[in-house]
């Protein structure tokens, strides 16, 4: 029986921890009747290969029981040809059981192998627990009222079936042995239909119990499953440490890129997204760092100090600003995009023109920033 304080149903994880441990729903019922059903069948339908083969058997030995010496080595290989010549016969009969008997298992709880439930165990020899499982589980209740309701059924089987052929009962003597055997055999295999069914009935009530008292003895309590979630996710503080350890890592190495960046696009104050396009390896420009009020004015500062070219345009800046860090410009800034490169790559050009003329200073390329609101304005 579940603690009173485990209301929860049990997790996946859980449920897959049982039945690593072999603890899965299984009814012995089904596994019988099973077994019991397949045997009434290959004996309807092999049954006579069955009795002629162990006729002519019993004939044989008793043919030449008296025709053997007493001694060990006579008698212990006459045993063995018969244990053998029985087993041949009855095989058909002992392989359909072999069969069943893992089929009916696989159908309940699939295929499983385990060696966890044959490990010694304390509470298998404690005393209290052997007394609560006894007196104080709900099984024993469910299995005594079981036993009950099966002793009626197939009394009363047994008295409604013997009560339909007690005429033909009282003719038996008057009976030749072929008919008699025929009789007795069309007798039993109605019989046993008859609790087969039965039984079918009662592995199924079984079956849903076993599954209910099983999925009922792995509740958990909400700790347990808030433990079990924490300890699949991680804890909290730590993930949160985690993703700022990522954010950190990002920022560093978006930082690192724009120095390459061809330019940088503001709004002026608020907003500023670094954009890089390199012909033969790049499909389109490509956003290689972003930042908003402080993180805006560090990547303006970096940009300065690394004579990467500053525009103004607040419309293209504040679209661009909701990309992604390393996307590239979607097709339909291309032409905006296009006006702002090529008016950076003049300005560079210019640039160039005038160092190697010696007509401008250093300082001229340590502050470019060039104010153009028109340029790819929407």
């Amino acid at each position: 029986m579940a603690d009173p304080g485990k209301t929860e149903n049990a997790t996946a994880k859980k449920k897959e921890e049982a039945r690593k441990k072999g603890q899965v729903a299984r009814s012995v019922e089904i596994n019988v009747v099973l077994n019991v059903l397949a045997s009434f069948l290959v004996l309807k339908t092999a049954g006579d290969y069955i009795m002629h083969n162990l006729k002519e058997l019993s004939i044989y030995f008793w043919g030449n029981i008296l025709t053997f010496s007493i001694d060990p080595n006579t008698m212990t290989s006459f045993i063995t040809f018969v244990v053998i010549r029985i087993i041949l016969i009855m095989l058909p009969l002992l392989a359909v059981v072999f069969v069943i008997a893992i089929l009916s298992n696989v159908l309940q709880f699939g295929f499983l192998i385990t060696f966890e439930s044959m490990k010694p165990s304390f509470d298998r020899v404690n005393p209290a627990s052997g007394f609560k499982r006894i007196f104080l589980s709900k099984r024993i209740i469910f299995e005594l009222v079981k036993a009950t309701f099966k002793i009626a059924v197939i009394s009363y089987i047994l008295y409604s079936t013997s009560k339909k052929i007690l005429n033909e009962i009282f003719l038996t003597p008057l009976m030749d042995i072929n008919t008699y055997f025929l009789f007795a055999a069309d007798s039993i295999y109605k019989l046993a239909m008859k609790v087969v069914v039965a039984f079918i009935v009662f592995s199924i009530i079984d079956y849903l119990f076993q599954k209910y008292e099983f999925e009922d003895s792995l509740k958990m309590s909400k700790q347990e499953v808030k433990d079990e979630l924490k300890q699949m996710e991680g804890d909290p503080l730590i993930k949160s440490r985690i993703r700022q350890i990522q954010r950190e890592l990002a920022r560093k190495r978006m930082i690192s890129e724009i120095p390459q960046a061809d330019v940088v696009i503001t709004n002026p104050t608020h907003v500023a997204v670094a954009l890089r396009y390199k012909e033969g390896e790049d499909d389109a420009p490509r956003i290689v760092a972003k930042g908003i009020n402080l993180m805006a004015e560090k990547v303006k500062q970096i940009a300065r100090d690394n004579r990467v070219i500053i525009v103004e345009n607040p419309p293209l800046a504040r679209t661009l600003v909701k990309l992604e860090v390393g996307w590239s410009v979607p097709p339909d800034l291309f032409q905006a995009v296009a006006e702002v490169l090529a008016f950076v790559y003049q300005a560079k050009g210019k640039i160039r023109l005038e160092e190697n003329d010696k007509k401008v200073d250093n300082s001229i390329l340590n502050d470019t920033y060039i104010p153009r609101p028109d340029i790819g304005g929407s």
